[in-house]
């Protein structure tokens, strides 16, 4: 596929996902269900449908007094595969991971999708999620495609969503934690309507996870993605300031791939918060992703 952007990085990383332009790819139905209301935010569930013949639930936070900044809150991973969108929502799974409800009461309207495999969009081939997941991602590989893709078009689809329901001049951010986070930083790279994000305990080298032998989710394994140059290729894509959170001891992201990653980001581009601890999100890496998201 030929590149659609004048920005070799970002149109290489496109490449290897095998995507459009992004703003080619916008849901072809889309169905409202209105949930009620928690406190100033009303809630909301969305159902989007694909161009790929797939659909993509969603809850939708409105609140009653917006601060003009969309955000995409992508989930976690961590093999819970029945939490999914409500984990970030606040109603199942970590309550130091509902980020998507704790921007929507700081003033953001918020958007969290379920990621293909996750909650309502659980394969359910066999009585193992994690399996499913893997055969999931091996077929896709077979078709010449990757997992990551198919999260990067879900997650562009519903970029192109918030973007036709939003006013003209709305900032639209991404956050996600260790998936999540991993989601984001592709989105981020592939997609310049996106205006800035947070990847939280999300980004690191294939080598480090080679050399450690680190079995990670299998959207990371993009092919040709190594040869290209590995993750600090996606990094080198972004162009909006992001910000990175990282522990020291997380040991799904060895530190020294995380800092490869790191180097690879254009200058004044990353904000990095390392801190002491592991695979997390502490409080204070939350409030300094509202910070930055709602700084417009």
């Amino acid at each position: 596929m030929l590149s659609t952007t004048d920005e070799p990085a970002r149109g290489r990383v496109r490449d290897l996902l095998g995507l459009p332009s992004p703003a080619e790819l916008r849901p072809v139905a889309v169905r409202l269900e209105p949930l009620g209301r928690d406190g100033s935010v009303q809630w909301a569930r969305v159902e989007l449908d694909t161009a790929d013949g797939d659909t993509i639930p969603c809850f939708l936070l409105t609140p009653d007094h917006g601060t003009g900044t969309d955000v995409i809150a992508v989930h976690q991973h961590a093999g819970d595969f029945t939490s999914g969108k409500s984990e970030a929502a606040g109603r199942a799974g970590d309550p130091s991971l509902a980020y998507g409800v704790v921007l929507a009461r700081s003033g953001a309207r918020v958007v969290i999708p379920d990621l293909i495999g996750f909650e309502e969009r659980r394969r359910d081939w066999t009585d193992d999620p994690a399996a499913d997941e893997r055969l999931d991602a091996l077929f896709r590989v077979a078709d010449g495609s990757s997992l990551q893709a198919k999260h990067s078009r879900d997650i562009a689809t519903v970029t192109s969503w918030m973007i036709e329901t939003s006013a003209a001049d709305t900032e639209l951010g991404i956050v996600g934690h260790s998936l999540g986070g991993q989601v984001a930083l592709f989105a981020l790279a592939v997609d310049a309507r996106l205006t800035r994000g947070v990847v939280s305990c999300g980004l690191g080298t294939l080598a480090s996870f080679e050399a450690a032998r680190i079995r990670h989710n299998p959207a990371w394994f993009v092919p040709g993605l190594t040869a290209a140059g590995d993750v600090p290729l996606v990094a080198s894509a972004v162009d909006q300031p992001v910000l990175v959170a990282a522990g020291r001891d997380d040991g799904l992201f060895p530190l020294a791939g995380v800092r490869r990653v790191l180097d690879a980001f254009r200058p004044g581009v990353a904000t990095t918060e390392v801190f002491d601890g592991g695979h997390a999100m502490p409080p204070r890496i939350t409030e300094l992703a509202l910070r930055h998201l709602l700084s417009t």
